[in-house]
């Protein structure tokens, strides 16, 4: 039997009105002094009743705000605000990005030296020189979007536009919990949930077939499958169905498990240099890549009689409520349900694109594309 080895999992609760619970899950922890990281449509929604229950149970608090993906520059920002009263637990409410925002002010705060004189972005891989020492403040993560699944993941994100899109990343930024409520998400816009929901099955589909996956991996990846497969679907139909947001909201979490623990493919290794060249959503990046993508790992596979990826692929197709066939085609039609934009809407061109073929990575990829392989992805949906 192949090795399996396992990352931390965060404590999980998915609940409808989960999120009413927090306080009382805070003041039971005896945390007497919380950050919040949120973004700031749910905030505008959902703050003003957080902050009145922490206040009624003598929790203080504060909040700073983040939109769009995180920079070193705004990461830096709230740990130099929050240094000279640190509180005691950190809690994310909002998107990948904004739970990605708050590991990073997790862990930089109490970092040694990094509130003085040093910058997140000297830990981060392939940026900086310093390799994070793992401190972290605990971390509760409430996600509003099913897609990253930051909220079981042990990195962080951090981008420059124009410049880099990179993780920091230890096995100590896990959160302690992760809360999913899907009255969080019930109002987000149709691209945000397609696009977060074509992250989460992305994620799925590449941990199952990666080269780091183990028998745990697999396992949990075809659970969320399952889930996302009649989840996601449905909320194209209808973005209120709570029921489906819940699904989704499960799918997206054992998606940040097995990426944790298996890794990811071709797309992930995509997504950082298309992301780092131009703001534009992960989960957007990653649902164009995907039909494509899979449709020539399939051919490849059959191709070089790679019985093991052909059945994993016939697992996954399953799990999506079709034959192995006809798993493009599923992931074809979610993406043109979605009506998710292309690359060129982004500014992209072709030229450019061809040129970030080449910065692709392939780490964990069970099929390795050329340049020219890849470009052709990309192309497809300039």
């Amino acid at each position: 039997m192949k090795t399996v080895k396992v990352a931390a999992l965060p404590r999980l609760l998915i609940e409808e009105g989960a999120f009413r619970k927090l306080p009382d899950i805070i003041n039971d922890a005896s945390f007497r002094r919380v950050g919040i990281v949120h973004g700031r449509t749910v905030w505008s929604r959902w703050g003003d009743e957080l902050c009145r229950e922490l206040i009624s149970r003598d929790i203080e608090y504060s909040e700073q705000a983040v939109s769009g993906e995180p920079s070193p520059r705004a990461v830096d920002d709230i740990v130099h605000a929050w240094f000279e009263n640190t509180p005691e637990l950190i809690v994310a409410i909002g998107g990948g990005s904004v739970i990605d925002a708050a590991k990073a002010v997790a862990a930089m705060l109490v970092e040694p030296g990094v509130a003085k004189n040093r910058s997140v972005k000297e830990f981060l891989e392939g940026v900086g020189s310093h390799v994070p020492s793992g401190a972290s403040l605990p971390l509760y993560a409430v996600p509003t979007t099913a897609g990253t699944g930051s909220e079981a993941t042990k990195n962080a994100v951090i981008s420059e536009i124009g410049g880099f899109k990179k993780s920091l990343r230890h096995d100590n930024y896990i959160p302690k919990l992760a809360l999913i409520d899907p009255l969080l998400a019930a109002d987000a816009p149709l691209g945000v949930t397609a696009a977060a929901g074509l992250d989460a099955v992305t994620q799925l589909l590449e941990a199952l077939i990666s080269t780091g996956a183990n028998s745990f991996t697999d396992a949990l990846a075809i659970s969320g499958l399952v889930a996302a497969g009649r989840a996601f679907p449905a909320l194209l139909q209808n973005p209120g169905n709570l029921h489906a947001r819940a699904k989704m909201g499960y799918a997206a979490y054992l998606s940040g498990v097995v990426l944790a623990n298996a890794g990811l493919g071709m797309i992930h290794g995509a997504a950082s240099p298309i992301g780092a060249a131009r703001e534009i959503p992960h989960g957007l990046v990653c649902g164009l890549l995907l039909p494509g993508t899979m449709r020539r790992i399939l051919m490849r596979a059959r191709a070089q009689e790679q019985r093991l990826l052909i059945r994993k692929l016939e697992k996954a197709a399953e799990a999506l409520n079709s034959e192995a066939d006809g798993l493009v085609d599923i992931l074809e039609s979610w993406l043109e349900d979605s009506g998710l934009p292309g690359f060129g809407e982004y500014g992209f061109t072709g030229d450019e694109l061809v040129e970030l073929a080449g910065e692709t990575g392939m780490k964990e990829s069970p099929v390795l594309f050329s340049q020219k392989e890849v470009a052709e992805i990309f192309l497809e949906r300039l």
